[in-house]
């Protein structure tokens, strides 16, 4: 597997929309082209990671290259979409005993992988790593085209205005990636917090938003117009109040640049008004050590270790009530209502609701209708 290098001309009277990490959720992604009233008049990017993670990783296949088939459509290649292929084109003992505790993991936390989904369509039983083998054989008769499909994906695009890639580019020196390894150029955590900046708009997926604040959980993506960086990964499907986001470049005007989003939570109408809440925090995996200070039936009183703050953390984002531990994406932000807000029910509590607000996450203790 190398880097592919996909130059395109965009024209002038096309409108752009670019989406990332759709993690097999294929309703997010029909509902959010329905929700930005995509057509034949747009161009679509879509930055990787179409599979895996999510409950229907097969069918958001499908109807990604249906896609491509009906529109005008520019899929890339994601680092999870690039390793399930390696694990499955490989054939050796290890990479089939491999393959085999990864579909047992993928379907206990996320319900389903592609491996496991064509295997159902093939009616192919797998319950030991010795059945992998012969699986693999007959899904790639079966699913040839699809495997094509995904192999032949670019690493990245580039036009006359921006750069599309699934993790990010160390330089804008673009000719020099071609046939390099891929996987350094879809696997780059944390892109926007590296000290570089662009000539041109380099859009990235991978990395979900939420994780670049410490105090407000933001699902929205960010742009940062200075550097010529934008980053759109809402963590559909991998954070608990993650969204889908379709960044919408102008056909008029490459420098305008607004976004929508899809999440399927319920909404609700708020009844009162709260302030916001003059501090906050937002856990983030990358630094999620807590310890346990005082354990409740519903909430517990823990203190985030770097930090040295405090706060009450719902239990079921605690992953183990001993004296040191760790937890779930979590915040205590007091988000600022008015009445007649639309809010996105994330959990009903008995100290109020978790919601969203313009991809905004945080705790309502006002009264809804729904």
């Amino acid at each position: 597997m190398q880097t592919i290098v996909k130059r395109i001309v965009i024209p002038h009277n096309k409108r752009i929309i670019v989406i990332s990490d759709i993690h097999g959720h294929y309703y997010h992604l029909k509902n959010l082209l329905a929700k930005i009233n995509f057509t034949e008049d747009d161009i679509l990017f879509i930055l990787g990671d179409i599979i895996e993670k999510g409950p229907l990783s097969l069918k958001t296949l499908h109807y990604v290259m249906y896609l491509c088939d009906n529109y005008i459509v520019y899929p890339l290649i994601g680092n999870v979409d690039a390793a399930r292929l390696l694990l499955i084109d490989n054939n050796s003992t290890e990479d089939c005993n491999e393959l085999f505790v990864y579909m047992k993991s993928m379907k206990k936390k996320w319900g389903s992988c592609l491996f496991e989904e064509m295997c159902s369509e093939l009616e192919i039983g797998v319950n030991k790593p010795e059945d992998i083998d012969n699986a693999k054989k007959q899904m790639k008769i079966k699913f040839r085209n699809e495997f094509d499909f995904l192999y032949n994906l670019p690493t990245i695009i580039e036009t006359q205005n921006y750069i599309f890639v699934h993790g990010g580019i160390p330089s804008s020196d673009i000719n020099s990636f071609i046939s390099t390894d891929p996987f350094q150029y879809l696997k780059i955590d944390a892109f926007m917090e590296r000290n570089i900046q662009f000539n041109k708009y380099v859009v990235v997926g991978h990395w979900p938003v939420s994780l670049y604040n410490d105090r407000i959980a933001c699902s929205n993506p960010i742009i940062d117009k200075k550097r010529k960086i934008i980053s759109i990964d809402g963590g559909c499907g991998l954070k608990r109040d993650g969204q889908l986001n379709a960044l919408v470049i102008s056909a008029a005007d490459s420098e305008n640049i607004t976004y929508q989003y899809y999440d399927d939570f319920p909404v609700a109408i708020a009844q009162s008004s709260q302030e916001e809440s003059v501090d906050s925090i937002s856990i983030r995996y990358t630094d999620n050590e807590i310890r346990m200070l005082e354990e409740g039936d519903e909430f517990s009183l823990v203190e985030h270790k770097s930090s040295g703050y405090c706060l009450w953390m719902h239990n079921d984002y605690i992953y183990s009530f001993d004296e040191n531990t760790r937890c779930d994406d979590y915040t205590d932000y007091r988000i600022s209502v008015n009445i007649g807000d639309k809010l996105s029910i994330v959990r009903k509590t008995s100290r109020g609701y978790l919601v969203k607000k313009n991809g905004v996450t945080g705790w309502y203790s006002g009264m809804i209708s729904q």
